[in-house]
This record gives structure tokens, sequence and C-alpha cells, in this order.
């Protein structure tokens, strides 16, 4: 069986990466997916497509996408919510999985996806283990208040976002008023929509993400508190793409 999705074979799991200049990043994403994949196929036959969304990329970011294997569609709007809502658009599979171009999943994730959803309890959910490629004290400290704050607190988890298409609509996808912590109002707009459904949010805990500490190494321990403090006190600063330009601006090397 093919590690992904051929033309049309209709896909149960789409996996949407979106990719602003990516090139260096997204061919070993790509590869930790397709493995993914073919643990998946080991316990279920179903097709799994992965969804490469261009976010208006100037380096060779569709090439290599297409090079590994995915499909790609195209994003002219230079945003990560309105690149994640264009794959989930674009996706053919009953399930819809969001992941980000630098993070890789552990080999099980599909198949611990691909269950709580088949289960019917769900609405969807996230992934309750995200790990930095390259731990520090300071990233450590952001990130477990993070956790704290979304588990803890909102029952919420992001690192793998996934549910079903039909959910996905439904709740009008990722808010494109928002050019950062997207993910966090999606998840909280998803667990909205389950508990009107009598369905639960689940916090997939026997599998994980590691993602790259890229954003983090590139600044100050200062600046990365001042960062996490501004957005905590001034929310209304996510919906600022000058506020947030620290993700945007970023250096991709």
């Amino acid at each position: 069986m093919s590690d992904v999705a051929i033309h049309g074979d209709k896909p149960h799991i789409s996996v949407i990466i979106p990719a602003y200049n990516e090139e260096k990043y997204l061919g070993v994403t790509l590869e930790n997916v397709k493995q993914a994949i073919r643990e998946y196929h080991k316990k279920y036959p179903y097709t799994v497509e992965i969804v490469v969304v261009n976010n208006n990329s100037t380096d060779r970011t569709e090439q290599v996408a297409r090079a590994h294997g995915a499909r790609v569609v195209f994003e002219a709007k230079n945003q990560i919510a309105a690149a994640r809502n264009a794959g989930g658009r674009a996706a053919r599979g009953d399930i819809v999985a969001f992941l980000d171009a630098d993070s890789h999943m552990s080999p099980n994730l599909l198949i611990r996806v691909h269950e709580v959803m088949a289960s019917g309890q769900y609405i969807g959910g996230g992934v309750a283990w995200v790990y930095r490629d390259k731990p520090s004290l300071w990233v450590s400290i952001l990130e477990t208040i993070r956790n704290v704050i979304g588990r803890r607190v909102f029952g919420v988890s992001t690192g793998l976002m996934y549910t079903t298409k039909d959910a996905f609509q439904r709740v009008g996808g990722f808010d494109e008023r928002y050019y950062a912590a997207e993910e966090g109002r999606f998840v909280l707009d998803l667990k909205r929509l389950g508990k009107k459904e009598g369905k639960k949010f689940c916090n997939i805990t026997d599998g994980y993400i590691v993602t790259s500490a890229r954003k983090f190494e590139q600044l100050k321990a200062p600046t990365l508190i001042w960062t996490g403090l501004k957005f905590l006190l001034f929310p209304w600063k996510l919906k600022d793409r000058k506020a947030c330009s620290f993700w945007y601006d970023i250096n991709k090397n």
C-alpha cells in the first residue's frame, strides 16, 4: 500500500501542514508523517493523505512538498489561520489533523487519532505532550505555563489538532482575526461544539509531538518572558499582525 493517498483515492484522514518558507524543515517532517502512516497501515487499511499549504512561500517549499508525495494547495494570504483553513477546505478526508511544518509526531499518533474518532465519544482533540527538540529552562517554563493553562484550566491541548471535516466546517475553521494563538481559539470552539452535542474533547496522552525550538532560540530570556506576558495581559494584541511579528518575521534558517 502507498504511504499516502494517490489521485482518486478517498482518504479517511487528511494530515494538513501549513508552510511558509519551510524548505529546510518540511522534508523531514513529511518523512516523519509518512512513517506514522506506515504504522497506521499496519493496523488499519484506510487511506491517509498529506496536504501541504504553500502559504505564499518564496523558497522551494512547494517543490519539497511535491517531492515527498504531498498534495499541495496555495494560500496567498500570509497568515497561519488562513493557511490552516485553506488546507481544511481542500482536505478530502473524513478526519482532518493539523500539524506544523517543523513538528514531528510519535509513530502511533495516527492510530490513536483514528481510534479516538471511531469511538464516537469525541468531537476531536489535541496531543497532551508537546516537547521542544532543544529544551532550555526558559522554554520549559513557558511550555509548562501553557500546558497548565490549556489542559488543567481549559481541558484542551494542541500539538496535533484533529476533528472531523464536518466539525471543522461547523465551527468555522480557524479564526482569521488572530495572527497568533489561533489554534487555542480553535480547540476551545471545538470543545464548545462538542459540549452541545454531548461529546468530549480528547487530549491524547499516549502519543507526543516534538517541535522545533528555533523561534525561542532567536530570542533572549527577557524577550521571551515579555512576549508571553504581553499576550496574557493584552490578549487583543493577538489580532495585531505587528504585535505578532515575532511569529512571521522569524529567520527560517
